[in-house]
C-alpha cells in the first residue's frame, strides 16, 4: 500500500431489500451515508455496496470490511425459530452475501467491523445463535413508535478488550434492536454488556485477528449529542481504530483491484 492511496473499505447493507418498509429503508440509508462520511473523516475511501442484489466483490478487492445495520438474519442460519411472530425484514440474499464477504475477509486477513445486524450476522457466521426476541428486555428498542428515535442507555466495556482501549469504561450508546447473541461465536469474546445482560459488544479472542462489532449505532446522530464535547467520540473513536488497522494489514501487500462497484 502506498503513502498517498487511502484504505478501501466495503460497506455493505441490504439497500433493495423488498422487505424493507420504507421508513426502516430511509433509516438504514442515512445510518450508512452517516458511516460513509464517518470513514471519509478519518481518511478512509467507503465503497458502499448493496448486499440484497447478489455476491458481493472479493474481500481482496478491500482493504476492510463494515457490515452496517438491517433485518433480522434469517433463522435457518442458526437454527433459530423461523415462524417466531417477531421475525421481520428478513432478506436471505443480503445474509448469505454479507457471510460469505465476512468468510472471506477474515481468510484474507482483512479487518472486519459490524454494527446492529453486522454484530449479529458476525456471530452467526462464526457458528453461534441468535435470541429472535429480547421480549420485555425493552431497553433497546423503542416499541411504542419503532420508526422514532432510538433508545439511549448505558454500556459496560470489558477491560482488556480492543473496545476499552477505544471507549473506556462505559458508554452511554444509542440501542434500535430486538435481538441479540444467543450462544457466542467461535473465537469471539464478549467486549460490552447492557445492564439488562444483553451483549453490546464482540470481538475476537485472538489479538492476530482484528474483529469487532458493537450491537449499537455510534453512526447515529444521537451518539454525537450524547457523547457531547468528548472528542473524538464512539463513531470517530472506533472507525478510527478500525481503519489504522487496515492500514497496518495492508502494509508490504498490493491491494487486489477489481472493477470499482457503483456507490
Amino acid at each position: 500500500m502506498t503513502a498517498t492511496r487511502a484504505p478501501r473499505i466495503a460497506v455493505t447493507w441490504a439497500a433493495s431489500a423488498p422487505s424493507h418498509e420504507a421508513w426502516f429503508h430511509a433509516e438504514l440509508a442515512a445510518l450508512t451515508h452517516s458511516a460513509e462520511t464517518g470513514l471519509a473523516a478519518v481518511g478512509a475511501d467507503a465503497v458502499v455496496l448493496d448486499a440484497a442484489a447478489g455476491p458481493l466483490p472479493p474481500a481482496e478487492e478491500f482493504d476492510g470490511v463494515l457490515v452496517m445495520g438491517g433485518g433480522d438474519v434469517d433463522p435457518a442460519l442458526y437454527g433459530g425459530d423461523a415462524g417466531h411472530p417477531a421475525i421481520a425484514d428478513v432478506d436471505r440474499s443480503a445474509d448469505d452475501a454479507e457471510a460469505a464477504l465476512v468468510r472471506d475477509a477474515l481468510s484474507a486477513g482483512r479487518p472486519v467491523l459490524g454494527i446492529c445486524r453486522g454484530l449479529q450476522l458476525i456471530n452467526v457466521v462464526l457458528g453461534g445463535t441468535l435470541e429472535e426476541d429480547l421480549g420485555s428486555r425493552g431497553m433497546h428498542r423503542n416499541h411504542a413508535d419503532p420508526s422514532g428515535p432510538m433508545v439511549l442507555h448505558n454500556a459496560a466495556i470489558e477491560p482488556g478488550t480492543r473496545l476499552f482501549e477505544m471507549l473506556g469504561p462505559a458508554a452511554r450508546v444509542v440501542s434500535g434492536h430486538h435481538q441479540g447473541v444467543g450462544r457466542l461465536g467461535e473465537g469471539l469474546r464478549i467486549s460490552a454488556m447492557a445492564p439488562d445482560g444483553v451483549v453490546e459488544a464482540v470481538e475476537s479472542a485472538d489479538p492476530g485477528v482484528w474483529l469487532l462489532a458493537v450491537q449499537w449505532h455510534p453512526e447515529d446522530p444521537q451518539t454525537a449529542a450524547a457523547d457531547g464535547a468528548n472528542a473524538p467520540g464512539q463513531l470517530g473513536a472506533i472507525l478510527g481504530a478500525f481503519v489504522d488497522a487496515c492500514r497496518a494489514a495492508s502494509r508490504g501487500r498490493p491491494l487486489v483491484e477489481g472493477s470499482r462497484p457503483a456507490r
